[in-house]
């Protein structure tokens, strides 16, 4: 079964991503660990981390889209200069 030709690059943006996810879930989880051997105020770290979190969910969508567009708009030129010459 062949892609669709309107979303070629569909599983690849989202893959992409799903690694900018990772790293940040990386760095969060990092900096409460860090944290946690310092101090004993838990709380309010938990909290900017939580909502953190919560924003970049909401900022997904728009970061795939992006990457998509860029993904899409390279194959079309990469096209165009193959069919130039």
């Amino acid at each position: 079964m062949r892609r669709p030709a309107k979303q070629p690059y569909l599983s690849k943006s989202w893959m992409i991503v799903a690694l900018i996810s990772l790293a940040f879930l990386g760095m969060e989880c990092g900096l409460r660990f860090e944290y946690e051997g310092n101090s004993h105020a838990h709380s309010w770290l938990d909290l900017v981390l939580f909502l953190g979190a919560y924003l970049f969910i909401f900022c997904l969508k728009p970061i795939q889209t992006a990457i998509h567009r860029k993904l899409c708009q390279r194959t079309l030129r990469s096209d165009r200069q193959k069919a130039s010459p």
